[in-house]
């Protein structure tokens, strides 16, 4: 029976920041905006006005969870040496499921800690990723509950929905599962919603009303729910930026244009830069790693002094941006570090001066890149779009996408080709989303992002099939080994409630288990799964205890797949009873 929710919540688990949210669906005809209650302005310790919390925890020996976000930033800088010695600070270890080395333990700037995905470096130990994500979001979720309850809705009546880039692999999106299960949030089907992260900000532009121009004699005003729209969503966030095309259909609900992509662009890179820079004034990385551990707290106050400038700063910027040196780091600095400030500063010795070009440089370190992604996808677009279709809609969204620099880089890139427009409050625009995706999405299909299949025997076939690849079942029939069955094909558009279903025979009478190897290939018609391209990505297990009761050739069993949802979804029916039998499917890292 489907779940029947009474109130919905989503969590936007970010690299560097997290923000939870929910509504009530029984006013689910008022703006989920004017629903929210209480939507994080309950952080312990925030320092500014933001609708996210810092993706940081700080553990104790024992490795429990001593305190978490902004207050375990607060922590951690007000500890004694023998204190901070016996706990471990972590952030942005959601980058770990990326496989990215800037995992930042202890370090607040991200100081490389580790090429291996799978754990994030702590001090002189080494802490499971995944532990921490799910300790992460069992703390945001206690809190979550906390006002929710307390609004009278139990624990029991809520769906919940978590963000994901769209660009994540089957993989990641399996971890992210099984870490919000070790969290507590709820295991039934239809308690737990995973939603891309551009998906979900394209829901809060829909339902924000967002006007869109449109031309022509006798052309209606529009928005982006009106049928015929066609948009791209680039959400820009501090670790990723990811893009992904749509068009409405006849009832305005949203269908991919192209895949989903995405790439390490976001604003923490710029940050990134900006260390560099900042080493280059103190005489070096060195310098940088001394002032960080002697003067954490002013060094984190110059860092958030060089977050706040980044905000201001302008496609067309004249001014130099003067950082002010806190009064901790200009004791800290010496004659010769004051030296070489005034002589490459022009004589300014208490602030790290940006001059116009330093600024352009820094975030020229990332543009470029989001503007290949957007010519990436308007390419698409442009080649399918029919002789009637209107212009397109760009889409800005995500908290880098509040960067006046960033705006005017794109709206200048696709003037002539595309309308720019900037969703409604960009740096809550996925959160928002978020709760309309896990109440109503919006979606009717999605691309394929590659080639799915399952590794199967199938009838040799002389002259074409090789030699070494053919064996005899117990029927003496000649089988091909490793052949690719295809469930669906790279850029297909999959309606998200379409399954494809293919029926499969045990080959020994012993057989009680069929183990499925799922494959996928970046070529629309592999023949054999060793072909070049592709991939083993996970297994299918199929309980056969309900067949073996049959004759051999009675034993069938259809495996049905989803792909036009955000998640892979896999079941089983026994062919001749009709009854479902038990199935999972795991996914293998690749990395």
């Amino acid at each position: 029976m489907p779940f029947d929710p009474l109130a919905v919540a989503a969590v936007d688990f970010g690299t560097h920041g997290t923000g939870f949210a929910w509504a009530p669906v029984d006013a689910r005809n008022a703006r989920v905006e004017d629903r929210v209650v209480n939507f994080c302005n309950r952080w312990a310790a925030m320092p500014v006005a933001t609708a996210k919390n810092l993706t940081a925890l700080l553990l104790d020996e024992n490795g429990d969870v001593a305190a978490w976000g902004y207050d375990a930033r607060k922590r951690s800088l007000t500890m004694r040496t023998e204190q901070l010695a016996k706990h471990r600070y972590m952030t942005a270890f959601k980058m770990a499921l990326d496989g990215d080395p800037l995992i930042a333990t202890g370090d607040e700037d991200g100081t490389p800690a580790s090429t291996h995905p799978d754990v994030a470096a702590t001090g002189e130990k080494w802490i499971p990723a995944f532990s921490a994500i799910s300790a992460y979001l069992q703390c945001i979720r206690e809190q979550a509950v906390d006002q929710i309850t307390a609004s009278g809705y139990g624990e029991d009546v809520i769906r919940w929905c978590l963000t994901i880039p769209g660009s994540w692999s089957d993989f990641q999106k399996q971890v992210m599962r099984e870490a919000a299960k070790a969290a507590g949030f709820p295991t039934e089907e239809g308690r737990l919603l995973l939603a891309y992260e551009p998906e979900a900000a394209a829901h809060h532009a829909r339902v924000s009303g967002t006007r869109v121009e449109r031309r022509g004699r006798g052309a209606k005003a529009a928005t982006l729910m009106t049928p015929g729209v066609r948009f791209l969503v680039v959400d820009c966030g501090g670790g990723t930026v990811d893009t992904t095309a749509y068009e409405n259909d006849a009832d305005g609900l949203m269908v991919e244009l192209a895949r989903a992509e995405g790439a390490k662009l976001g604003s923490n890179y710029i940050n990134e830069a900006f260390l560099d820079l900042l080493a280059k004034r103190l005489g070096g990385h060195e310098v940088v790693t001394q002032l960080r551990r002697q003067h954490p707290g002013a060094y984190l106050e110059l860092l958030d002094s060089w977050e706040r400038t980044k905000l201001n700063i302008t496609f067309k910027h004249d001014d130099t941006e003067y950082i002010n040196l806190p009064a901790a780091v200009d004791r800290f600095i010496d004659d010769a570090t004051r030296t070489r400030l005034a002589r490459l500063q022009d004589d300014v010795t208490d602030a790290i001066a940006v001059s116009p070009e330093e600024s352009r440089t820094l975030f020229e370190t990332v543009v470029p890149g989001i503007l290949k992604l957007v010519d990436e996808q308007l390419d698409v677009m442009q080649k399918t779009a029919d002789k009637k279709a209107q212009q397109p809609v760009v889409l800005l969204v995500g908290g880098f996408g509040t960067s006046p620099y960033l705006q005017a880089s794109v709206q200048e890139h696709v003037s002539g080709r595309a309308q720019f427009l900037v969703a409604p409050d960009p740096n809550v625009a996925v959160l928002f989303g978020a709760v309309h995706f896990c109440y109503e999405p919006h979606t009717r299909a999605r691309r394929a992002k590659l080639t799915y299949g399952i590794r199967s025997a199938q009838p040799f076939e002389e002259g074409i099939d090789p030699e070494d690849s053919k064996f005899q079942d117990e029927d003496n029939r000649d089988m091909c080994e490793g052949r690719f069955s295809r469930f669906v094909r790279t850029g297909e558009v999959v309606p998200t409630d379409k399954e494809v279903a293919h029926t499969y025979h045990p080959l020994f009478a012993s057989q009680d288990v069929l183990r499925i190897c799922l494959y996928t290939s970046d070529h629309p018609e592999p023949r054999y799964t060793s072909d070049e391209g592709c991939a083993k990505v996970g297994e299918i297990t199929v309980s056969l205890a309900k067949v073996m009761r049959f004759a051999m050739e009675e034993r069938g069993v259809k495996v049905f797949m989803k792909f036009g949802e955000t998640e892979v979804k896999v079941r089983a029916v026994v062919e001749r009873s009709g009854e479902e039998t038990s199935t999972e499917i795991r996914f293998h890292s690749n990395l």
